[in-house]
């Protein structure tokens, strides 16, 4: 195992940790909808840095670790989209629940892909 590679997903890790949190608190809207907004941005930003940036050489494979699996993967999260979908099912508000399946399951890899193109057409 690579202990550099380690430290590079472990500091990108902290620092998107930190980045989520102050986020969340700075955000003035519900905790579903703060989680909503860090996911979309996060998507968005993977698929610029993995897709159209990392392929192209602008970015290396030690910089991907850092931003994409160490800050992103940490700033978004699965676990937390999960947490809040179930509690507005518990709370039975259907209409928000949908809302927010939906747009995480669909505009985030939209953003994705649109980020992965759009570096794609500028790096090319």
């Amino acid at each position: 195992m690579d202990g550099r590679a380690l430290l590079l997903v472990a500091v990108g890790g902290a620092l998107g940790a930190v980045a989520r949190y102050l986020t969340t608190t700075i955000l003035p809207i519900d905790s579903h909808w703060s989680t909503l907004a860090i996911n979309l941005t996060g998507s968005l930003l993977l698929g610029i840095i993995a897709g159209g940036l990392h392929g192209t050489g602008v970015i290396s494979d030690e910089l991907l670790l850092l931003l994409g699996t160490g800050i992103l993967g940490a700033f978004t999260t699965m676990s937390t989209f999960s947490l809040d979908l179930v509690k507005l099912i518990d709370e039975s508000q259907w209409i928000s629940a949908t809302l927010y399946l939906g747009s995480t399951a669909l505009i985030g890899p939209i953003l994705a892909l649109i980020g992965w193109k759009c570096t794609s057409i500028i790096i090319v």
